[in-house]
């Protein structure tokens, strides 16, 4: 493995340094067009280029809108587009939110549409990164990677874990302006769970950097947080971003997010595999703090925020479940990516740097051949074997006086036996390929 390195604003602008343009419209701003739809005026764009655009807008009003934006481009104005209303929702109180994904394309002018309801007040902000050489100072180039010390945070037994982090672009690397300040104290965690995320969005980018400063502005400045909500985020290049860091509780599971720590992929992953590098450099992440945290990857076990039982890599829709907190439904990390959890963790269980780690890690072999396609077998005396899939669902199959299982129905994946031997009970991870 690597080596460690580490708008126009009417009453009144607001332009940070962020390179952020914020709008306060009034719901006197928005005219009824038709029946139910309310209308704002045209806005100039008037900021020059960019890399890309982010618009995104928040109101503390609690009467649920359906918010469409549309641009004028080369002179004709594009269709309307809903801005997506569920993004990072969960975890928002005090508020409702909209986004709409990046654009790339440069603009005229912009408009606003509210179906259903006239709006209360509503602050439209939008973020842009500027072109190279449009900055006082650049983004360093991922190539150039800088070292940064961990978060103070990082567990105390750095030395014990024999799995080295990957190279890491810290704070100062995707905010080279120091604009993007971390909040005075993190609330600390010690995680049981790795969560994998998607940011369903911005697949490719010539700046991925710029990417995660826009999150870190759309999560503080929008969404009202005191930091990026993630501990770790990865480009599709493979290059791993410091957020929250090691340590720390971050905002990204559900509002269920104490004894977790969150991982997001930058891209939107429902319909599109992962590129080969970001996918190693996601494994090369989440071997370090399973590592750090003596967590098995391919285990599960009760997450005690939510009270689910967990894969020990999980992803934000396994949330959806829950009883408490705040689940919403989300498809994060992408239908993709969530197919690759158990054959990702399966692997990171059986990286040498972990298998050494802890004996807690190492497994029994009374049960063979493991990995297994179809049928599993044992030597030993049973006087009674449980069978849990990864959900910690109990799955019935008859105890065979050949001391044979047949597995073959059951669907690839990390289960978990549970068996009886001289009225003592231990268990096994058995992989069904």
């Amino acid at each position: 493995m690597k080596k460690f390195l580490l708008f126009l604003l009417l009453p009144f602008l607001n332009l940070n340094a962020q390179n952020t343009l914020e709008l306060t419209l009034k719901g006197s701003d928005f005219n009824e067009v038709a029946f139910e739809e309310f209308q704002t005026k045209a806005y100039q764009w008037t900021k020059g280029s960019y890399q890309f655009l982010g618009p995104s807008a928040y109101s503390f009003s609690t009467t649920p809108l359906a918010l469409q934006i549309r641009f004028k481009v080369n002179g004709l104005w594009q269709e309307w587009q809903t801005m997506d209303d569920k993004h990072d929702a969960e975890g928002i109180k005090d508020r409702q939110t909209w986004v709409l994904n990046l654009i790339e394309h440069p603009i005229e002018a912009w408009q606003l549409r509210s179906l259903d309801a006239k709006p209360a007040d509503i602050t439209m902000r939008f973020y842009w990164s500027p072109k190279a050489g449009e900055n006082t100072k650049k983004h360093l180039p991922q190539k150039e990677t800088k070292p940064s010390k961990l978060n103070s945070n990082t567990p105390s037994n750095i030395q014990s874990c024999n799995c080295p982090p990957p190279p890491i672009c810290g704070r100062n690397c995707w905010c080279p302006n120091n604009d993007c300040p971390p909040p005075s104290s993190y609330t600390p965690t010690t995680p049981t769970h790795l969560i994998v995320h998607h940011s369903a969005g911005a697949n490719s980018s010539n700046d991925f950097a710029a990417v995660v400063a826009y999150y870190w502005d759309l999560h503080v400045n929008t969404n009202g947080w005191d930091d990026i909500g993630y501990n770790w985020l990865i480009d599709p290049n493979g290059v791993v971003y410091e957020g929250r860091g090691s340590g720390n509780t971050g905002a990204h599971f559900s509002c269920l997010n104490s004894e977790t720590l969150g991982f997001c992929l930058i891209g939107n992953y429902e319909n599109s595999p992962v590129p080969g590098a970001g996918l190693q450099a996601l494994n090369d992440i989440l071997l370090y703090e399973a590592c750090q945290n003596n967590i098995d990857p391919a285990d599960s076990s009760i997450h005690q925020s939510s009270q689910l039982n967990l894969r020990h890599i999980s992803g934000h829709r396994d949330a959806n479940s829950a009883t408490v907190g705040c689940p919403k439904g989300t498809a994060c990390p992408g239908q993709i990516m969530y197919n690759k959890l158990d054959s990702l963790g399966l692997a990171l269980s059986q990286e040498t740097c972990l298998l050494h780690q802890s004996e807690t890690l190492l497994y029994s072999s009374f049960f063979y051949p493991n990995p297994t396609s179809s049928q599993l077998h044992w030597d030993i005396q049973l006087s009674a074997l449980k069978l849990y899939d990864a959900q910690g669902r109990e799955i019935h199959l008859p105890l065979s006086e050949e001391k044979t299982l047949d597995l073959s129905d059951l669907s690839p994946g990390i289960y978990s036996l549970h068996f009886r031997q001289e009225e003592q009970w231990q268990q096994q991870k058995i992989y069904i390929q």
